[in-house]
C-alpha cells in the first residue's frame, strides 16, 4: 500500500508541470445609471491564472459611473490580457467594451471583443467581459455584451473572436553566450482575483 501512494505521488508530482501550463486572463465590467437616482451603479472583477500577472479593478459611482477590469497572466505557455470598461452618465447611454488577446508561445494570437450601448429615456446599463487563454487543452477567446433600458430603449450589442488565425514571432532561446550564468528561480504559481462594487 504504501509503495502504491508513493507511485501516485510520484507519477502526480511528474504531471503537475504539464497540467499547470496555462495562461488565463478574465475581466467584466457594468455600469447603470437612472434620471431618478442620481448616484448610479458600477460593477467590476478581474481574474488571472499564471506563473506571473496581476488582476486590477476600479469603480467610481455617482451622477457619472465608471468601471473598469484589468487583468495579465504569463507562464511558459505564452501571455494572456483582458480589459473590460464600463461608462454610464445621468443624462448619457451606457457603453461598455472589452478586448481580449493571448500570444502562445509557438507565436500564435487569439483575441475576442465586444461592445455594448444602452440609450434609454429612464435607466439604462450596459456590461461586457471576456476571457482569454493558452494551455494544454488548446486557445480560446470568449466575449459577450449586453444590456438593458426601461420602455421605449434601445441596446446595441455586438461581439467578435479569433482564434490563432495569425502569427507573430515566435519566442526564441536566447544566443549561448548569453546563458554562461543562469540562477535558478523558484516560481511559485498563484491564481488572484478582485473584485470591487460601488452603488
Amino acid at each position: 500500500m504504501k509503495r502504491l501512494r508513493t507511485l501516485i505521488t510520484t507519477l502526480a508530482l511528474a504531471a503537475a508541470p504539464a497540467l499547470a501550463a496555462a495562461s488565463d486572463a478574465q475581466t467584466s465590467a457594468t455600469a447603470g445609471s437612472s434620471r431618478y437616482n442620481r448616484n448610479g451603479a458600477a460593477q467590476a472583477s478581474a481574474r488571472y491564472d499564471g506563473d506571473f500577472g496581476f488582476a486590477r479593478t476600479d469603480t467610481r459611482s455617482g451622477s457619472t459611473s465608471s468601471a473598469r477590469g484589468v487583468a495579465v497572466g504569463v507562464d511558459e505557455s505564452g501571455l494572456s490580457l483582458s480589459v473590460s470598461n464600463a461608462f454610464a452618465s445621468r443624462g448619457g447611454p451606457a457603453v461598455a467594451t472589452t478586448y481580449n488577446i493571448s500570444i502562445g508561445r509557438d507565436g500564435r494570437v487569439s483575441r475576442s471583443g465586444g461592445m455594448s450601448v444602452a440609450d434609454g429615456p429612464i435607466h439604462r446599463s450596459a456590461a461586457a467581459g471576456g476571457s482569454v487563454g493558452t494551455g494544454r487543452h488548446g486557445r480560446n477567446a470568449t466575449a459577450y455584451a449586453s444590456g438593458r433600458t426601461g420602455r421605449h430603449g434601445r441596446v446595441q450589442a455586438r461581439t467578435d473572436s479569433n482564434q490563432g488565425l495569425r502569427r507573430v514571432a515566435p519566442w526564441r532561446a536566447a544566443p549561448p553566450e548569453m546563458t554562461r550564468s543562469v540562477k535558478k528561480v523558484k516560481i511559485v504559481r498563484r491564481t488572484v482575483t478582485a473584485r470591487t462594487s460601488r452603488r
